[in-house]
C-alpha cells in the first residue's frame, strides 16, 4: 500500500490537497474538548455564513430527513448531535475546495447524486448513519477532483470511461495518470481525518469482489458506493452501462440483501430530487 499512496502522490505532484477550512478545525477542536460548548459551536459555524446556509440547506434537505424543519444552527445541534452535524459540516466544506467548472462540476454534481442515494440506502442498511452515508459519497471520488486538477484533458476521457467499465478502468488510471483516483482519494481523506472505515471504502469503492472484505462496516459502505454509483451512471448522466457497470450494480445488490424493488424506488427517488434541485 505504501508503494501506491507514492504512486498517488506523484501522480498529483505540483497540486496542493485543499486544507481544512479553519471553521472545521475551530468546530473539531470544540467538539473534542472535555468542556464542549454548544454556544460556541453555534458561534463557529455561524461566522462563516456561506458555509452555515449550506448546512442548514443540507439539514433540511430529503437527504436527512428530520421529522420537522430547524430554523438555525442552533436548533440542529440539538436535532441531530454534535457528531452528526459535523458530518454534514464536512461534507458542505468539501464541495466549496473545487471549482465549479467543467469537469470539475461533473464530478460533483456526480458525487452529490451517489451521495443523496447513498443516505437513501441507509433505510435498508443497518450500521451505517444517514449523516456518515452523505459525506462518504460525496468524499468518495475526491482523487478524481485532484487529477482533474493535474491534467484534465487527460482524465475526462477516463472519468466518462468509469462510469461504464467502472473495473477495467483503474488500469488506465494508473497508465495515463500514474495512479488511480482511489488512492489519490486515500491522500485527501487522511489529510481531511476522515474514519478509518471511510478512508478504506475510498480505496476499495472499486473491488470487483466487496464480498471479500472482511471489515463488516467498510464492506457495507462500499457495496453501497458500488450501486449508488451503478444507479447515477444510468439516471444523472445518461451513461452507457456496459457489462462491468451492470455486473457491480448485481454483486453490490447481493451484498446488500436488496431486490430489484428497492433500486427501483431508489432510481424514482432520484430522478425526483433532481428534478427539484
Amino acid at each position: 500500500m505504501q508503494e501506491q499512496l507514492r504512486a498517488a502522490l506523484n501522480a498529483i505532484r505540483g497540486i496542493k490537497i485543499p486544507e481544512f477550512p479553519q471553521e472545521v478545525i475551530e468546530l473539531e477542536r470544540e467538539i473534542n474538548s472535555a468542556l464542549s460548548n454548544t454556544q460556541r459551536i453555534v458561534e463557529i459555524l455561524e461566522q462563516n455564513v456561506t458555509l452555515s446556509g449550506e448546512v442548514m440547506r443540507l439539514v433540511n434537505s430529503p437527504v436527512i430527513k428530520l421529522r420537522e424543519p430547524v430554523n438555525g444552527i442552533r436548533e440542529a445541534v440539538f436535532a441531530m448531535g454534535l457528531d452528526n452535524l459535523y458530518n454534514l459540516v464536512v461534507a458542505a466544506a468539501f464541495q466549496r475546495l473545487f471549482s465549479s467548472r467543467g469537469l470539475h462540476r461533473d464530478i460533483l454534481d456526480h458525487s452529490v447524486d451517489v451521495a443523496f442515494c447513498m443516505a437513501y440506502l441507509t433505510e435498508f442498511v443497518h450500521g451505517v448513519t444517514r449523516d456518515q452515508a452523505y459525506m462518504l459519497g460525496l468524499f468518495h471520488n475526491a482523487g478524481s477532483l485532484m487529477l482533474t486538477a493535474k491534467d484534465e484533458e487527460a482524465y475526462d476521457a477516463l472519468f466518462r470511461a468509469s462510469l461504464a467499465n467502472p473495473f477495467s478502468v483503474m488500469l488506465k488510471e494508473r497508465e495515463i495518470m500514474g495512479a488511480d483516483h482511489c488512492m489519490v482519494g486515500v491522500l485527501v481523506a487522511k489529510k481531511w481525518q476522515l474514519p478509518t472505515a471511510m478512508i478504506n471504502a475510498i480505496m476499495l469503492h472499486h473491488t470487483q469482489r466487496p464480498g471479500n472484505i472482511s471489515n463488516e462496516e467498510v464492506r457495507l459502505m462500499v457495496a453501497m458506493l458500488q450501486l449508488s454509483n451503478a444507479v447515477v451512471a444510468e439516471i444523472s448522466l445518461g451513461a452507457y452501462r456496459g457489462e462491468e457497470m451492470r455486473l457491480m450494480e448485481k454483486t453490490a445488490m447481493e451484498e446488500l440483501m436488496l431486490d430489484e424493488d428497492v433500486v427501483a424506488e431508489l432510481r424514482a427517488n432520484l430522478i425526483t430530487y433532481n428534478q427539484k434541485l
